[in-house]
């Protein structure tokens, strides 16, 4: 038998827990993630974003609420309780708007873990995209459209100056393709000189 199928789920919940203390401790020295903490990270913030609408039944319920069923009946018997569908199913954003409203604890400590965890990742991705503004792996979008404005006005100032003030007097005189000609030469002018500024 190995020592794996020896573990208990205490000891594995444990284990996790610990883990999990090591991430946040990492993460509020400004330390860097490696991949497996920032996987743990990733799921305990996406542990509460509810991908259904409708549990099944109770123990579906439990389970997404992060609490046990025994719980969940106790609650159908609380005044204003959300009523279970004609198939037995509930819908989960009544059950979440049902314990809000009337402040019941149980379910909320699972909700502030997934909060934590959620402002975890956030920091992380924060101090990840400062970083590689300063590698300049990433450029601010604004930047980018103030550089292609001041582009674009060089070309149009160029390609103006070139065709429309430089180019025909020196076409005078000439015939189509010697003019087209000049007018190439004139516009490869404006783009390279464009091309440099």
């Amino acid at each position: 038998m190995s020592e794996a199928s020896n573990i208990t789920p205490e000891m594995a919940e444990r284990v996790l827990e610990a883990n999990w203390k090591n991430v946040i401790r990492r993460v509020s020295t400004g330390k860097t993630l490696n991949a497996t903490e920032l996987a743990l990270l990733k799921t305990r913030a996406a542990s509460n974003q509810d991908t259904v609408s409708t549990a099944k039944d109770v123990t579906d319920l439990a389970v997404i609420l992060g609490v046990t069923r025994q719980t969940v009946h106790t609650w159908l018997k609380r005044k204003g309780a959300p009523k279970a569908q004609s198939d037995g199913s509930h819908v989960v954003l009544a059950w979440r708007q049902f314990i809000e409203v009337n402040g019941i604890k149980g379910a909320t400590q699972h909700d502030s873990e997934a909060l934590k965890a959620r402002k975890l990742l956030a920091e992380v991705e924060d101090r990840e995209l400062r970083v590689a503004l300063k590698r300049g792996i990433y450029v601010i979008k604004g930047e980018v459209e103030a550089e292609w404005h001041r582009r674009m006005a060089v070309l149009k100032n160029l390609l103006y100056a070139k065709l429309t003030l430089e180019l025909p007097p020196l076409c005078a005189g000439h015939d189509a393709i010697a003019i087209q000609q000049m007018n190439q030469a004139a516009l490869d002018a404006a783009l390279t000189e464009a091309a440099g500024a």
